[in-house]
């Protein structure tokens, strides 16, 4: 057999080992993400019906699956305020109108627009948590919708520590304004770079007297 025959061969089948290693990775890393409990996974068909609803999602929402497949969509665990104003702010982005529901929660993802957005879930309880979602549209192999998958993460950590810095600011910018204490904020070498009202108010120099 030719060399060059021989070769092309095994190219072939090299390409097609590679494909098969993407694939199983892909997989994997799918599989993963599916069967974690740190990400919530809720696959609808073309009507936004729920019909996979993984563990992350009965953990973070209170819901077992049987509870939510076939009976609801993702809008109904959704803040109904924040999906009204989804519709209205994509309808006046995207020039066209969104109805609020399940539709404003899919309607980039179903153009092919990459979507991922801050949305409040509702627990079975009736509590809540603010959630990054990421939606994706599911075709089949002549690109027709047949699904969405939404993949959510729990956004409350990151939520807390953004409210916990303004707090700080705010409590630092009230201090630093405040007549009752003296802020007084130096350069490395000692001199003086900040002087406040407090400053000026104990100590009965004007900023600009010690200041550099």
């Amino acid at each position: 057999m030719p060399k060059t025959v021989l070769d092309a061969g095994q190219s072939r089948r090299k390409t097609k080992v590679r494909s098969q290693k993407v694939t199983l990775e892909a997989g994997a890393l799918q599989a993963a993400i599916f069967n974690s409990a740190n990400f919530s996974s809720i696959a609808t068909d073309a009507k936004g019906v729920i019909q996979i609803f993984n563990v992350g999602a009965e953990r973070m929402l209170g819901y077992a699956a049987a509870e939510v497949m076939n009976k609801i969509t993702p809008a109904d665990i959704s803040d109904p305020l924040e999906v009204v104003e989804r519709a209205k702010a994509l309808s006046t982005e995207l020039g066209t109108d969104i109805t609020p529901g399940f539709e404003a929660l899919v309607f980039k993802a179903s153009r092919g627009i990459e979507d991922i957005y801050e949305l409040t879930y509702i627990r079975k309880d009736g509590s809540r948590f603010p959630a990054v979602v990421s939606v994706t549209a599911l075709r089949d192999e002549v690109n027709t919708i047949i699904g969405y998958l939404l993949i959510g993460t729990d956004n409350t950590a990151r939520k807390q520590a953004e409210e916990a810095l303004r707090r700080a600011g705010a409590l630092q910018s009230a201090i630093f304004n405040s007549a009752n204490f003296s802020s007084i904020a130096t350069d490395a070498k000692g001199v003086i770079q900040i002087f406040n009202v407090g400053a000026e108010r104990m100590l009965g120099y004007a900023a600009a007297e010690v200041m550099n």
